[in-house]
This record gives structure tokens, C-alpha cells and sequence, in this order.
């Protein structure tokens, strides 16, 4: 077992870079077909090795890899990865990978970095399945966020592009500023839910194991809830969009990892 998953820990990072770097290709040339499969092949090469990973890891550690930053970090990038392969199976176009790949890599990396195996989870922890579920909720929460900020970064770099008329490589292959736009809302909106949803599983599950509510610490996570409705809200009622729209998205998010830096909110160290 330790050999299997000291190899998934090399195997694993190394797919996904290589991965990245078939995206960047396909990206940045005009002959997308010579990379489209080997994209999608990549990718789910990357996919399969990372849930094994994670089945592993989670025998190693006999309970649910969930309770470190390290582990937090894998089960995101694992959600994020699966976003996009689920998005390129149903739009079949793979021209936006490299932009949630290479930080889908990222994570994996770093999550590498910081594993745990030695971190004893305190009993009352390690037997909840309410916990599992708040801390699943919180990652699909910020995996959405992770993909509204993106877009709304793209929505920038096309501006700018079109503002300034450089019709590049990079500007013919990005969606339409609408698109973007429309998008990035789409999965700010799913985020919200999310994020209202683990909110709810988590103050059910303080008051089920009579544990000390939130500090305001905590709350400042709230922060980030704020502005992503805020921005839905806007946008609904104010006609919040367009650059305004993707600088507050991206603010949002920006606000969601300070708040992980600093530990306000989060997972073991």
C-alpha cells in the first residue's frame, strides 16, 4: 500500500502536467485536431489516477481524505478536472482547458506537498458524516467560484484585446465577450447554492454534536458568499455586467483565498 501510494503521489502530478502542456499546444496552434484527443485522453488518464489516489489515500488513512489542507486540495482539483472533462464531453470543444487544467495541476501539486499521512482526525471528526458532506459542499462551492473567476479573468484578457484591437491567436480561440460573461454568472450563481447548502449541513451539524458555533473568524467566510450574491443580485436587478461584473467575481474569489491563506476558515494545517 505505501509503495502504491507513494507512486500515485509522482504519477498523479506528473499526468496532469504533461496534460497542461497538451492543452497549451492545442491552445496555442491552429491545428487543434493533431491535440484534441490526446487533450481528452490526457485528461481522463489524469481523472483515473486521481481518484485512485484519493480511494488510496482514504485506505491508508481509514477514514475520508477530507481533513488537511493537502487533502482539501486534491478533492478540488479532482472536482475542477471533472468539470471540465463533463464540459468538453457535452460542448465538445477543448479550447478552454489549459485555463482550468494548468490550475487544476497546480492544486495537485501543492496538495502533494502538503499531505498529511501521520495527521490523526479527532474521533468526533472522523465519524461524521454530516462533516463529510459540509466539507464536499464547501469544495464544489469554491471549485464554481474557481470557475466563475476564470472566465471572468478570460472576459478581461478579451476586453482588453478587443479594446485595443490585437485580434491574436488567443483572441480568435476565447468565446465571445457574452458568452464569457454569461458563464462566469452561471457558475457564481452555482457556487452561491453550494455554499448555502454546506452552510446549512454545517450549522445542522454544530447543533447535532453540541459543539461551539462559528467565531467571528469563522464567519469572515461569509465574506465571499456576500459578494458572489451581491453580484447576482446586481446583476439581476441593476444590470451588473460585463467588466464591472467580472472585476467583482474576481474580487470574490481573491477574498475567498485570503481567507484560506490566513486560516480564518479551513482546513488542519
Amino acid at each position: 500500500m505505501d509503495a502504491l501510494l507513494i507512486s500515485l503521489k509522482i504519477l498523479v502530478p506528473l499526468a496532469y502536467l504533461v496534460t497542461t502542456i497538451i492543452y497549451a499546444r492545442l491552445f496555442f496552434t491552429t491545428e487543434e485536431s493533431r491535440f484534441a484527443g490526446k487533450a481528452q485522453t490526457g485528461l481522463a488518464v489524469s481523472l483515473a489516477l486521481h481518484i485512485a489516489f484519493l480511494i488510496v489515500l482514504g485506505m491508508q488513512l481509514r477514514r475520508c481524505p477530507l481533513g488537511t489542507v493537502g487533502e482539501g486540495l486534491l478533492f478540488l482539483a479532482w472536482i475542477v478536472g471533472t468539470i471540465q472533462f463533463l464540459s468538453e464531453w457535452l460542448a465538445d470543444t477543448r479550447r478552454l482547458g489549459l485555463f482550468t487544467v494548468l490550475p487544476t495541476a497546480l492544486c495537485v501539486v501543492v496538495g502533494v506537498f502538503f499531505l498529511r499521512p501521520d495527521y490523526a482526525l479527532p474521533e468526533n471528526l472522523r465519524s461524521s458524516s454530516l462533516l463529510v458532506f459540509h466539507i464536499v459542499a464547501s469544495l464544489a462551492s469554491y471549485a464554481c467560484f474557481a470557475m466563475a473567476s476564470i472566465l471572468a479573468s478570460l472576459y478581461l484578457v478579451l476586453h482588453g484585446k478587443l479594446k485595443h484591437k490585437n485580434f491574436d491567436i488567443t483572441f480568435r480561440k476565447l468565446p465571445p465577450l457574452e458568452k464569457l460573461d454569461k458563464l462566469s454568472a452561471n457558475w457564481s450563481f452555482l457556487g452561491s447554492a453550494n455554499m448555502v447548502v454546506a452552510s446549512a449541513i454545517g450549522i445542522w451539524w454544530v447543533r447535532k454534536t453540541n459543539m461551539a458555533g462559528m467565531g467571528l473568524n469563522e464567519l469572515a467566510i461569509y465574506l465571499v458568499l456576500a459578494v458572489f450574491l451581491g453580484a447576482g443580485v446586481s446583476r439581476r436587478l441593476f444590470g451588473l455586467r460585463g467588466k464591472r461584473h467580472a472585476i467583482v467575481l474576481i474580487a470574490g474569489f481573491g477574498v475567498l483565498l485570503l481567507i484560506n491563506l490566513i486560516g480564518t476558515h479551513g482546513f488542519s494545517r
